[in-house]
């Protein structure tokens, strides 16, 4: 899958994006100027003919399937330093959250500016159902959520502190790698991705529609594995450790009781997060080219 993957990255033309609108401005890209023809009387050779403006079209494409954080290079690993606490208070959990949330930043910057975009971060809060968020009241099927209103990762610190049936290896990695899925999307924001997928997700219903939304979690979850494979050694991602983390990055949505499929197969996460792990780049994470099987 690995050699599969890696030929998506010079082959994004191949797919054809569909019209479509929204205003988000914080753009990663530019319109190309256009360019006018010559008034030389008897010119020698052809004027140029004038450049038509880029179609909405061509911005899709531009932004979905070429866009320059593909190439901006590996995660940098930047040293990540996690309080050892353990996960079992509202407290904690907005502790640990904040100190993930702090390596994320600074890993992913320079891949952002890279990208031609001004970075913007984000912030973390542990809350609990009936919270009051700048995307709503959190609810209780919402466990984790990216709301692009503020920027802000909410985690419901309820469902996320160790137990009797989660111990503090799998309450840590488990608040990693969640926070590293929720950050790939504020990254999908920053450089316009989320603002195409907008626009397929508004002209599109049923099966379609559902393909859309597993394309754009699996790159976040590919994302964050890019992240977690470059911060293996800081975050001790060894052992016990990366079961734990392979667990969760590993999950599929095959088996959800009403049976819609959002978030990508088993074999589907496992096979896009394996891939970001091992590469450390969003350089193989470009799932809006990847032919339907591979984000069932």
């Amino acid at each position: 899958m690995i050699v599969r993957r890696a030929a998506l990255i010079g082959v994004v033309g191949l797919l054809v994006a569909i019209a479509g609108g929204c205003s988000w401005t914080n753009g990663a890209l530019s319109d190309p100027a256009s360019s006018g023809a010559s008034t030389t009387p008897t010119p020698r050779v052809a004027p140029s003919p004038v450049r038509a403006t880029p179609t909405y079209r061509t911005q899709e494409e531009i932004y979905l399937l070429r866009n320059k954080i593909y190439s901006a290079g590996q995660v940098p690993a930047v040293a990540c330093s996690l309080p050892d606490i353990a996960v079992r208070s509202q407290k904690a959990v907005q502790q640990y959250s904040t100190a993930v949330l702090d390596c994320l930043q600074r890993a992913w910057k320079p891949l952002v500016v890279r990208a031609g975009v001004k970075f913007v971060p984000a912030v973390t809060y542990a809350v609990n159902q009936g919270s009051k968020t700048a995307c709503g009241i959190f609810r209780k099927e919402d466990y984790v959520y990216y709301c692009r209103a503020n920027s802000g990762i909410y985690l419901d610190w309820d469902q996320l502190v160790e137990d009797e049936g989660t111990g503090p290896v799998a309450a840590q990695i488990t608040i990693q790698y969640l926070m590293a899925h929720e950050f790939g999307h504020h990254v999908q924001r920053l450089v316009r991705i989320s603002q195409y997928f907008d626009d397929r997700w508004d002209r599109t219903t049923g099966a379609t529609r559902l393909e859309q939304m597993r394309r754009q979690e699996l790159q976040a979850s590919c994302f964050a594995s890019a992240f977690l494979g470059a911060n293996q050694a800081s975050l001790n991602l060894y052992d016990d450790r990366l079961n734990a983390y392979r667990r969760a990055a590993h999950r599929g949505d095959d088996g959800q009781p009403d049976g819609v499929r959002d978030h990508g197969s088993r074999a589907s996460n496992t096979s896009w997060t394996d891939d970001a792990f091992a590469a450390k780049s969003p350089a193989v994470c470009n799932t809006w080219a990847a032919p339907a099987e591979w984000v069932s």
